[in-house]
């Protein structure tokens, strides 16, 4: 069979984007999205991807740089399909293995953007990076230099600066990696000139992408290389949705021209607002779902889906109680909730329930009790469901059973293992025999765990002992429908 180089090739456009990562995640989210609006006569402009680690770039050099996006879930209430050939990556470099090209790259004219994914850890200050070293270990350093570089190059001219995207999961990642710069700017001592031009000429943007990208189909590569007649080692597949939030000036927007119908690109004053919406909305369901769905007989998250008593608490859940919270206009959040629920139908996604499950107790914490939270300040009372979720929570890690690392729940006459802190582990092993009441409060009152008493809200723990009551009862398929009969 022809390998995708013989079937398909690239058209050279200027050089826009320096990439620093060649994972996954930016092949089939930025390079997409650049891909698309090339097509489309949006952006016109390619991409250098340079490996921020030491490691082999054969794969990219025998298929010219070109490779395959395989998209597939559900779109507008539809199956939906899609294989792009990405053609925008006009080089791939080793940041060590070729330093001198990686580095004349901060000469080129056309260069307007910088885009990273070097991992949570990648956006660190070593102190023990030095300017000499060819090339520096951490991302920030690597990129102090080439930004220094372009500086000397162009004279300080205001309009050779930079956009800097990074696209890394952590808290204000822009800011963090600005930091990072201005830090290594001062222990090599580059001048305060330099410092002004990284503060007047370049944009360190934050941002927040979101589109579950699974990799390399191995399991299907053979089918899929049948339908594309062609071989492809470098192959992502990933799932239609794909949204990127960007906090920049409207400028960055002008010159950045990809949002499209298949990466839809928003630009925004304030990223938090957006942080939240995915967090409520997309974590949030997940952690409030979970749980309950898994005790009541479902594996993955598309089954959660197809049970109309499941689907209608999720969909209550989210659109009653979670998207009237978010600090964004309420069709907005609704929108952005009907792409989540598609995507929970994804069925190309075998999204399993025990896996979400993972370290549920501060997974909660985070997603869920401050939506909670916010509604019981705003009407005086507990939201049911969210209230019943947690009940859901301690219900699943309700065990006495432990073995080494883990607590062991049984579900009918399934065993099914419960991972968290140790500390978490230990507290239901040894309080999980006491009577139902006994054993809420003392969940609630652990404030390690929730980082408050949970019982000082009126009414928490008596509602959370009704609830997990119901579920001892009835089962929790039939609680779940007994409490949306209440609705």
């Amino acid at each position: 069979m022809q390998k995708i180089n013989e079937v398909y090739s690239r058209s050279e456009r200027p050089i826009k984007v320096l990439q620093f990562g060649e994972g996954n995640f930016l092949r089939g989210f930025v390079d997409y999205g650049i891909d698309v609006a090339n097509e489309r006569g949006q952006f016109d402009g390619d991409v250098v991807i340079v490996k921020p680690r030491p490691g082999i770039l054969a794969k990219f050099k025998a298929q010219d740089n070109l490779y395959t996006v395989a998209l597939r879930g559900i779109k507008n209430g539809k199956v939906y399909q899609e294989d792009r050939v990405i053609t925008c990556v006009q080089q791939v470099l080793g940041a060590y293995e070729d330093y001198e090209a990686f580095m004349g790259l901060a000469k080129l004219e056309s260069l307007e953007f910088v885009v990273s994914n070097t991992t949570e850890a990648g956006i660190v200050f070593e102190a023990g990076d030095a300017l000499a070293d060819c090339p520096a270990k951490s991302y920030p350093a690597k990129l102090t230099k080439f930004l220094y570089e372009r500086f000397r190059f162009f004279g300080g001219a205001a309009d050779k600066g930079l956009v800097l995207l990074p696209v890394e999961l952590i808290e204000d990642n822009g800011i963090k990696l600005k930091e990072c710069v201005l830090q290594y700017a001062d222990l090599w001592q580059l001048g305060a000139a330099f410092k002004d031009w990284l503060e007047a000429a370049n944009v360190f943007a934050g941002t927040l992408v979101d589109r579950i990208i699974t990799g390399y189909p191995q399991d299907k590569i053979a089918e899929l290389s049948e339908k594309w007649g062609y071989e492809d080692d470098l192959a992502v597949m990933g799932e239609p949705f794909g949204q990127w939030v960007i906090e920049a000036p409207d400028s960055v927007k002008e010159r950045l021209a990809i949002s499209s119908e298949e990466l839809s690109v928003e630009f925004t004053e304030n990223l938090k607002p957006y942080k939240e919406r995915k967090v409520r909305i997309l974590n949030g369901a997940h952690t409030s779902f979970a749980l309950s769905s898994y005790l009541a007989g479902k594996t993955y998250v598309k089954e959660c889906l197809e049970d109309p008593i499941i689907r209608r608490e999720i969909e209550a859940i989210v659109l009653d109680e979670i998207v009237p919270t978010v600090h964004l206009p309420r069709e907005n959040s609704e929108q952005f909730a009907r792409f989540v629920f598609e995507r929970f139908e994804n069925p190309f996604v075998k999204h399993a329930l025990l896996s979400i499950s993972l370290n549920s107790v501060s997974k909660w914490r985070a997603r869920d009790l401050p939506t909670l939270k916010d509604i019981y300040a705003r009407d005086g009372k507990l939201p049911e469901l969210l209230t019943f979720s947690f009940a859901a929570l301690l219900a699943f890690y309700r065990t006495s059973e432990m073995q080494e690392g883990f607590l062991v729940g049984r579900r009918g006459a399934e065993r099914y293992e419960i991972s968290d802190d140790a500390a978490v582990l230990e507290f239901f092993r040894d309080n999980s025999a006491k009577a139902t009441s006994a054993f809420v409060k003392a969940a609630t009152a652990r404030t390690d765990f929730w980082g408050e008493d949970l019982g000082a809200m009126a009414g928490f723990n008596a509602q959370v002992t009704a609830d997990l009551e119901l579920i001892e009862e009835k089962g929790m398929l039939q609680a779940i429908a007994a409490m949306l009969e209440k609705k």
